[in-house]
């Protein structure tokens, strides 16, 4: 087990919890946008690194900022921070769904692990999360969501269920904001979003239908915590999301590689 002293300067140049490099121990495409000369100077030494196998194996320590490297690609898990720096307390690293998928046909064939129809769009900088799923389901209604997104996220992943109803949107830029410094994962909705200019700019994963630049009602009408059924897939509170730029897995319980 060895120390990279880089990934706590990683993580205040990039302010996020989980970056993927490729097998050439490269940032991802979805990091190059930020092309600042700290970000640079470190991706090139982090390569260097890695080359040299101070990465080698499974699992290095960094720091206090865990690596885990799942099949071809390497995940630098750290640690994320509210906006006035109280910590959100867990760690957690991204899994590819393709390999999750490849590794666990048994769970698939009973159905403990499920694919969603790939019915939803990409948004905000996080393209990769994972987390325990609180569920909400509503109806052209966001106040339940914003009690939630304003909670302690802990790593947690927000599935709404807004009936697939496009003529609103559930999420907007601040609720995002606030998801993020709140410790949430990730969000995904089966309705729209708006402020999409701002959520791209937020570190967080947000999956939608689409956006729209409507806002919803403020009834409080909804249930939390309860069963859901979105992009044909039946999903609890409990259980297990895991996204990528493949698509969105469910499981019944936490997966490992």
């Amino acid at each position: 087990m060895r120390v990279l002293p880089n990934a706590g300067k990683l993580a205040m140049v990039l302010g996020t919890r989980t970056i993927l490099l490729d097998s050439k121990h490269r940032f991802l495409p979805s990091l190059t946008q930020l092309n600042s000369s700290s970000l640079c100077s470190l991706q090139s030494q982090l390569h260097t690194d890695a080359s040299s196998g101070i990465c080698r194996g499974s699992y290095c320590q960094m720091s206090q900022h865990p690596v885990h490297s799942v099949m071809s690609k390497t995940c630098f898990s750290t640690k994320a921070g509210t906006s006035n720096g109280n910590s959100t307390g867990r760690f957690t690293a991204a899994i590819a769904t393709t390999d999750a998928c490849d590794s666990n046909a048994a769970l698939l064939a009973s159905g403990d692990l499920r694919a969603l129809d790939p019915i939803f769009k990409i948004y905000g900088q996080r393209r990769a999360f994972s987390g325990p799923i609180i569920t909400v389901k509503v109806f052209e209604d966001n106040v339940l969501v914003r009690q939630l997104l304003e909670s302690r996220g802990e790593g947690r992943v927000l599935v709404i269920d807004g009936g697939g109803s496009t003529r609103c949107a559930l999420v907007g830029g601040n609720l995002a904001e606030s998801a993020h410094n709140m410790g949430w994962a990730g969000i995904v909705v089966n309705g729209c979003i708006r402020d999409v200019d701002e959520i791209n700019a937020c570190d967080i994963g947000v999956r939608a239908l689409g956006s729209n630049p409507l806002k919803s009602n403020k009834k409080g009408v909804g249930d939390k915590h309860v069963p859901v059924h979105i992009a044909g897939t039946l999903i609890h509170y409990g259980e297990w999301l895991y996204a990528d730029s493949d698509g969105i897995l469910i499981s019944k319980t936490e997966l490992s590689i």
